[in-house]
């Protein structure tokens, strides 16, 4: 009987927590972003979370466009509140040729202090630039 009361209180635990995790999950966040502008290009973006009125940084977006005006990288930092410092988080680098964008993503390595984790390529058509960049 002892047994069967345990097992019926944990299991209404577990439901109760999955149950509270799928209700935040499906909670929106309120965003906030700060962009900042160069030649009507964007050169930069935060992203702020806003609870009980406070922001909070998230992540930071770096821009870096080509001759042509396109877009040749995009860099992410994290936000550490442990040391108060924006750490780098991914780097994604486009190339233009004949019609197409490769592109070529690598997450930060700490120990070699460079992009190189995970580094996958892609290509694209050219044709595809404003739905990515919009």
């Amino acid at each position: 009987m002892k047994t069967s009361m345990v097992t019926k209180s944990v299991f209404s635990f577990v439901v109760m927590f999955v149950c509270s995790m799928m209700v935040s999950a499906s909670m929106p966040r309120d965003y906030k972003y700060d962009t900042k502008f160069v030649d009507g290009k964007v050169v930069s973006k935060t992203v702020f979370s806003q609870v009980n009125g406070l922001l909070n940084k998230q992540v930071r977006y770096e821009f870096t466009y080509n001759n042509d005006g396109k877009v040749a990288e995009k860099k992410a930092y994290r936000w550490n509140g442990d040391n108060g410092e924006w750490a780098p988080y991914y780097l994604i680098s486009y190339k233009y040729d004949k019609g197409t964008i490769e592109s070529t993503y690598g997450m930060w390595n700490k120990r070699k202090n460079n992009f190189t984790l995970g580094v996958q390529s892609m290509t694209i058509p050219d044709a595809n630039y404003k739905e990515i960049f919009n």
